[in-house]
Protein backbone atom coordinates (compact mmCIF):
# COMPACT_ATOMS: atom_id res chain seq x y z
CA UNK A 1 0.00 0.00 0.00
CA UNK A 2 1.53 3.34 -1.05
CA UNK A 3 0.07 6.13 1.54
CA UNK A 4 0.21 8.93 -0.82
CA UNK A 5 -1.18 7.03 -4.00
CA UNK A 6 -4.06 5.69 -1.73
CA UNK A 7 -5.29 9.39 -0.23
CA UNK A 8 -4.80 10.77 -3.80
CA UNK A 9 -7.21 7.97 -5.17
CA UNK A 10 -9.29 8.44 -2.56
CA UNK A 11 -9.68 12.03 -3.30
CA UNK A 12 -10.54 10.86 -6.71
CA UNK A 13 -13.56 9.12 -5.75
CA UNK A 14 -15.13 11.93 -3.77
CA UNK A 15 -15.76 14.16 -6.97
CA UNK A 16 -17.03 10.67 -8.03
CA UNK A 17 -18.81 9.37 -4.75
CA UNK A 18 -18.75 12.35 -2.10
CA UNK A 19 -18.81 11.13 1.15
CA UNK A 20 -19.88 12.97 4.56
CA UNK A 21 -17.25 14.74 6.92
CA UNK A 22 -17.88 11.58 9.40
CA UNK A 23 -16.97 9.05 6.81
CA UNK A 24 -14.10 11.11 5.07
CA UNK A 25 -12.87 11.16 9.09
CA UNK A 26 -13.48 7.99 9.72
CA UNK A 27 -11.74 6.47 6.78
CA UNK A 28 -8.89 8.65 7.74
CA UNK A 29 -8.74 7.05 11.08
CA UNK A 30 -8.31 3.65 9.51
CA UNK A 31 -5.51 5.08 7.17
CA UNK A 32 -3.58 6.12 10.06
CA UNK A 33 -4.17 2.79 12.18
CA UNK A 34 -3.24 0.94 9.74
CA UNK A 35 -0.02 3.00 8.74
CA UNK A 36 0.84 2.18 12.08
CA UNK A 37 0.82 -1.44 11.25
CA UNK A 38 3.06 -1.21 8.58
CA UNK A 39 0.04 -1.75 6.22
CA UNK A 40 -1.04 -5.03 7.59
CA UNK A 41 -3.52 -6.83 5.22
CA UNK A 42 -5.81 -6.73 8.25
CA UNK A 43 -6.08 -5.19 11.77
CA UNK A 44 -8.22 -5.14 14.78
CA UNK A 45 -9.18 -1.87 17.05
CA UNK A 46 -11.71 -1.03 19.11
CA UNK A 47 -14.80 1.34 18.38
CA UNK A 48 -14.76 3.94 21.27
CA UNK A 49 -10.53 4.01 19.71
CA UNK A 50 -12.00 5.04 16.35
CA UNK A 51 -14.48 7.34 17.39
CA UNK A 52 -11.62 8.71 19.27
CA UNK A 53 -9.54 9.12 16.62
CA UNK A 54 -12.23 10.20 14.22
CA UNK A 55 -14.56 12.76 16.00
CA UNK A 56 -17.38 11.20 15.34
CA UNK A 57 -19.95 10.04 18.14
CA UNK A 58 -20.99 6.39 18.44
CA UNK A 59 -24.47 6.54 17.37
CA UNK A 60 -22.74 8.14 13.88
CA UNK A 61 -19.81 6.04 13.91
CA UNK A 62 -21.90 2.58 13.00
CA UNK A 63 -23.90 4.06 9.36
CA UNK A 64 -20.73 5.56 8.75
CA UNK A 65 -18.25 2.08 9.30
CA UNK A 66 -21.51 0.69 6.84
CA UNK A 67 -21.53 3.41 4.44
CA UNK A 68 -17.90 3.29 3.65
CA UNK A 69 -18.32 -0.51 3.58
CA UNK A 70 -21.19 -0.56 1.15
CA UNK A 71 -19.10 1.33 -1.48
CA UNK A 72 -15.95 -0.22 -1.22
CA UNK A 73 -13.97 2.09 1.01
CA UNK A 74 -13.48 -0.44 4.07
CA UNK A 75 -13.79 -4.21 4.88
CA UNK A 76 -14.81 -5.43 8.16
CA UNK A 77 -15.76 -8.22 10.25
CA UNK A 78 -16.89 -7.94 14.09
CA UNK A 79 -16.16 -10.77 16.29
CA UNK A 80 -17.81 -12.86 18.88
CA UNK A 81 -18.17 -10.98 22.45
CA UNK A 82 -16.49 -8.07 23.24
CA UNK A 83 -13.64 -8.32 20.74
CA UNK A 84 -13.02 -5.72 18.41
CA UNK A 85 -13.80 -5.95 14.99
CA UNK A 86 -11.36 -6.44 12.42
CA UNK A 87 -10.87 -4.01 9.13
CA UNK A 88 -9.06 -4.43 5.98
CA UNK A 89 -8.62 -1.30 3.71
CA UNK A 90 -8.51 -1.96 -0.28
CA UNK A 91 -6.18 -0.08 -2.35
CA UNK A 92 -8.38 2.51 -4.44
CA UNK A 93 -5.91 2.86 -6.92
CA UNK A 94 -6.22 0.90 -10.24
CA UNK A 95 -5.66 -2.79 -10.08
CA UNK A 96 -6.29 -5.79 -12.50
CA UNK A 97 -6.89 -9.29 -11.26
CA UNK A 98 -4.16 -12.14 -12.12
CA UNK A 99 -3.28 -15.26 -11.56
CA UNK A 100 0.60 -14.64 -12.15
CA UNK A 101 3.14 -16.16 -9.86
CA UNK A 102 4.18 -12.41 -9.33
CA UNK A 103 1.05 -11.21 -8.05
CA UNK A 104 0.49 -10.63 -4.20
CA UNK A 105 -2.72 -11.09 -2.01
CA UNK A 106 -4.13 -7.32 -1.61
CA UNK A 107 -7.37 -7.98 -0.37
CA UNK A 108 -9.16 -10.75 1.99
CA UNK A 109 -7.69 -13.68 0.24
CA UNK A 110 -8.55 -12.31 -3.35
CA UNK A 111 -4.95 -12.21 -5.55
CA UNK A 112 -4.20 -8.67 -7.39
CA UNK A 113 -1.43 -6.98 -9.14
CA UNK A 114 -1.05 -3.36 -9.83
CA UNK A 115 -0.68 -3.05 -13.56
CA UNK A 116 -1.23 0.43 -13.67
CA UNK A 117 1.79 2.07 -15.51
CA UNK A 118 1.27 5.26 -13.95
CA UNK A 119 0.82 4.03 -10.75
CA UNK A 120 4.44 2.37 -10.58
CA UNK A 121 6.04 5.27 -11.90
CA UNK A 122 4.95 7.75 -9.24
CA UNK A 123 5.09 5.09 -6.65
CA UNK A 124 8.78 4.79 -7.15
CA UNK A 125 9.10 7.99 -7.74
CA UNK A 126 7.44 9.06 -4.25
CA UNK A 127 9.84 6.14 -2.66
CA UNK A 128 13.05 7.08 -3.80
CA UNK A 129 11.92 10.76 -2.44
CA UNK A 130 11.44 9.39 1.08
CA UNK A 131 13.96 7.38 1.14
CA UNK A 132 16.30 10.38 0.40
CA UNK A 133 13.99 12.48 3.06
CA UNK A 134 15.03 9.49 5.62
CA UNK A 135 18.83 9.55 4.84
CA UNK A 136 19.00 13.47 4.90
CA UNK A 137 17.30 13.71 8.31
CA UNK A 138 14.23 15.91 6.63
CA UNK A 139 10.92 15.68 7.65
CA UNK A 140 8.43 13.08 6.53
CA UNK A 141 4.55 13.47 6.24
CA UNK A 142 3.93 10.76 8.40
CA UNK A 143 5.94 12.94 11.29
CA UNK A 144 3.78 16.50 10.25
CA UNK A 145 0.47 14.06 11.02
CA UNK A 146 2.15 12.33 14.17
CA UNK A 147 2.40 16.26 15.47
CA UNK A 148 -0.61 16.96 14.85
CA UNK A 149 -1.88 13.78 16.71
CA UNK A 150 -0.17 14.59 19.73
CA UNK A 151 -1.03 18.12 20.17
CA UNK A 152 -5.00 18.16 19.44
CA UNK A 153 -5.57 14.65 18.40
CA UNK A 154 -5.88 12.56 14.96
CA UNK A 155 -6.98 15.81 12.33
CA UNK A 156 -10.51 15.03 11.44
CA UNK A 157 -12.23 14.98 7.93
CA UNK A 158 -11.71 18.97 7.62
CA UNK A 159 -8.66 19.79 8.67
CA UNK A 160 -7.15 16.48 6.95
CA UNK A 161 -7.87 17.59 3.04
CA UNK A 162 -6.47 21.06 3.63
CA UNK A 163 -3.37 19.22 5.35
CA UNK A 164 -3.13 17.97 2.28
CA UNK A 165 -3.53 20.66 0.33
CA UNK A 166 -0.65 21.71 2.20
CA UNK A 167 1.73 19.19 1.24
CA UNK A 168 0.91 19.94 -2.27
CA UNK A 169 2.48 23.46 -2.07
CA UNK A 170 5.11 23.24 0.92
CA UNK A 171 7.68 21.21 2.16
CA UNK A 172 6.58 19.14 5.20
CA UNK A 173 9.55 20.50 7.32
CA UNK A 174 7.62 23.60 6.50
CA UNK A 175 4.34 22.36 7.84
CA UNK A 176 6.43 21.13 10.65
CA UNK A 177 7.66 23.84 12.00
CA UNK A 178 4.29 25.79 11.83
CA UNK A 179 2.68 23.25 13.93
CA UNK A 180 5.74 23.72 16.18
CA UNK A 181 5.03 27.64 16.62
CA UNK A 182 1.17 26.82 17.37
CA UNK A 183 2.02 24.54 20.30
CA UNK A 184 4.77 26.73 21.50
CA UNK A 185 1.91 29.64 21.63
CA UNK A 186 -0.22 26.89 23.65
CA UNK A 187 -2.91 26.83 20.39
CA UNK A 188 -6.49 24.53 21.63
CA UNK A 189 -7.42 21.85 19.23
CA UNK A 190 -10.50 23.92 19.05
CA UNK A 191 -8.35 26.71 17.04
CA UNK A 192 -5.98 24.91 15.50
CA UNK A 193 -6.71 24.69 11.68
CA UNK A 194 -7.61 28.63 12.09
CA UNK A 195 -4.09 29.37 13.54
CA UNK A 196 -2.21 27.66 11.18
CA UNK A 197 -4.27 28.36 8.15
CA UNK A 198 -3.35 32.45 8.75
CA UNK A 199 0.10 31.12 9.20
CA UNK A 200 0.60 29.55 6.01
CA UNK A 201 -1.19 31.81 3.93
CA UNK A 202 0.86 34.48 5.17
CA UNK A 203 3.96 32.61 4.34
CA UNK A 204 2.63 31.73 1.31
CA UNK A 205 1.76 35.44 0.27
CA UNK A 206 5.44 36.62 1.21
CA UNK A 207 6.83 33.72 -0.96
CA UNK A 208 8.34 31.40 1.50
CA UNK A 209 9.45 28.13 0.34
CA UNK A 210 11.84 26.73 2.31
CA UNK A 211 12.64 26.24 6.37
CA UNK A 212 15.11 28.75 7.13
CA UNK A 213 12.71 31.47 5.05
CA UNK A 214 9.56 30.40 7.24
CA UNK A 215 12.11 30.54 10.56
CA UNK A 216 13.68 34.18 9.62
CA UNK A 217 9.77 34.88 9.14
CA UNK A 218 9.08 33.72 12.15
CA UNK A 219 11.63 35.54 14.35
CA UNK A 220 10.75 38.63 12.56
CA UNK A 221 7.20 38.51 13.57
CA UNK A 222 8.07 38.08 17.31
CA UNK A 223 10.08 40.78 17.41
CA UNK A 224 7.65 43.14 15.81
CA UNK A 225 5.14 41.95 18.38
CA UNK A 226 7.77 42.47 21.50
CA UNK A 227 8.19 46.32 19.64
CA UNK A 228 4.75 47.04 19.86
CA UNK A 229 4.23 46.03 23.50
CA UNK A 230 7.42 47.91 24.25
CA UNK A 231 5.99 51.29 22.34
CA UNK A 232 2.51 50.50 23.85
CA UNK A 233 3.68 50.06 27.47
CA UNK A 234 3.23 53.32 30.38
CA UNK A 235 5.83 54.43 31.20
CA UNK A 236 6.36 54.62 35.23
CA UNK A 237 5.28 58.31 36.89
CA UNK A 238 7.98 59.26 38.91
CA UNK A 239 7.19 59.68 42.52
CA UNK A 240 6.82 63.54 42.90
CA UNK A 241 8.50 64.51 47.48
CA UNK A 242 8.50 67.49 48.73
CA UNK A 243 11.23 68.88 50.39
CA UNK A 244 13.25 68.48 53.32
CA UNK A 245 12.22 71.49 54.78
CA UNK A 246 8.63 71.10 53.75
CA UNK A 247 8.28 67.63 54.78
CA UNK A 248 9.36 68.47 58.32
CA UNK A 249 6.81 71.36 58.23
CA UNK A 250 4.02 69.71 57.27
CA UNK A 251 5.16 66.54 58.82
CA UNK A 252 5.17 67.91 62.11
CA UNK A 253 1.65 68.31 64.12
CA UNK A 254 -0.14 71.44 64.64
CA UNK A 255 -0.16 72.59 68.50
CA UNK A 256 -4.13 73.16 69.60
CA UNK A 257 -4.49 76.63 70.22
CA UNK A 258 -4.97 77.86 73.77
CA UNK A 259 -7.77 78.97 75.28
CA UNK A 260 -7.53 82.41 77.05
CA UNK A 261 -8.86 82.70 80.46
CA UNK A 262 -11.79 85.59 81.27
CA UNK A 263 -8.72 87.99 83.17
CA UNK A 264 -6.57 87.91 80.08
CA UNK A 265 -8.95 88.07 77.74
CA UNK A 266 -10.51 91.80 79.28
CA UNK A 267 -6.67 92.79 79.26
CA UNK A 268 -6.20 91.94 75.46
CA UNK A 269 -9.39 93.54 75.13
CA UNK A 270 -8.59 96.67 76.81
CA UNK A 271 -5.44 97.03 74.84
CA UNK A 272 -7.13 97.07 71.38
CA UNK A 273 -9.64 99.59 72.45
CA UNK A 274 -6.46 102.06 73.15
CA UNK A 275 -4.90 100.93 69.78
CA UNK A 276 -8.00 101.61 68.14
CA UNK A 277 -8.27 105.11 70.25
CA UNK A 278 -4.94 106.14 69.37
CA UNK A 279 -5.27 105.67 66.23
CA UNK A 280 -8.23 107.70 65.96
CA UNK A 281 -6.79 110.80 67.79
CA UNK A 282 -3.97 110.89 64.92
CA UNK A 283 -6.09 111.26 62.24
CA UNK A 284 -7.85 113.97 63.88
CA UNK A 285 -4.47 115.83 64.12
CA UNK A 286 -2.89 115.24 61.07
CA UNK A 287 -3.54 118.66 59.05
Amino acid sequence: MNYLIQIKAFYDRLEVEPLKSSEIALWYALMSINNKTAWSKTFTVASSVLCQKSGIKEANFYKARNLLQQKGYIEWKSRTGNQAAIYHLPKLYNQVPTNSVDSHIDSWGDSSIDTSIDSSRALNKLNETKQKDEDDGAVTRSEVIDKWTTLWGFPNGIARPEIDEWFEKLSPDIIDFAIQIAGEHNVQARGALKYLRAVIEGWQQRKITTLEQAEKAAEEHDQRIANSQHSYSKPARAKETLPDWAQRDSDQPKAPAKKLGAEQQEKINARIARLQQNGKTEQEDTP
